[in-house]
This record gives structure tokens, sequence and C-alpha cells, in this order.
């Protein structure tokens, strides 16, 4: 499957700390591995920013007055790694910069033995919303 992994991404994880008494949330780079063929914090993936799976996905809410978000399916190799709440962010392939959230579990897909790829629907989120700690990739 890994034939068809056109897009490169960085996955970013949630980090809270307490600045002048307030609650302050950033994003960071994971350190974990997610791709044997990647770099820590990053791996191939396939978005499919079309196909939504009857039954399991959640179409986006109309919102009036914007552009709808985009949802989709993304689909990588196995790993414990991932999980919901993070955001993967598109370093190369079609999706380019763009950034989407995983708000649920990733499912693993199952083959006769043992599992065989995740797919998990993500949603896109603005740039706009991070707060990168000094230093961090913009």
């Amino acid at each position: 499957m890994r034939h068809l992994f056109n897009s490169r991404v960085e996955i970013l994880e949630a980090i809270t700390d307490i600045v002048d008494g307030a609650r302050v949330q950033t994003w960071q780079k994971s350190n974990d591995q997610f791709d044997s063929m990647a770099a820590n914090g990053e791996m191939w993936c396939r978005l499919d920013l079309i196909f939504l799976r009857p039954g399991k996905d959640q179409p986006a809410p109309v919102v009036s007055g914007r552009t709808p978000d985009r949802t989709g399916i993304l689909y990588c190799s196995f790993t414990t790694a991932l999980k919901g709440g993070q955001i993967i962010r598109c370093l190369d392939g079609p999706y380019t910069g763009a950034s989407f959230l995983l708000k649920m579990r990733p499912d693993a897909a199952q083959a006769f033995s043992s599992a065989h790829h995740i797919e998990v629907q993500v949603f896109e989120v603005a740039q706009a919303g991070f707060n990168y700690p000094s230093g961090a990739p913009q």
C-alpha cells in the first residue's frame, strides 16, 4: 500500500503550560516514530479529501458565511503512536501547507493475521490557530 502514499506530514501534539497564571496551549512536533521510512515526528500517508466512509465518517456541518471545512480520510501504515487530538501538517504532496485535526481514534484495518493499515477521518484546521513555542517550525 505504501506506493499510494503521496504526502509527507509532520505530527503536532498539544503542550499545555502555565504562563503568568494562565493556561496556554501550544503545538509541538512529536518525537515519536510513526514511520520507519521517515524522520521522527513525520510519516508518509495518503490524504483523500473527497471520500467519506459511508456510515462511519461525519459530514462537515454547514456553516453560513464561510467556505466549508475540508474533511477526508488519512491512510497510513499501521502505527500505535497516532492518536486522536493530534494535528497533521502536510510538508510535501498535493496538500502542502494544509493542517488537519484527528478528532477521533484511528481505525486499524485488519488483514488476515494482523493490522494492515490505519484509516482516520481528518478535519482541516486554520493555520492562524497555532501558537508555536519559540524555535518551532512555522
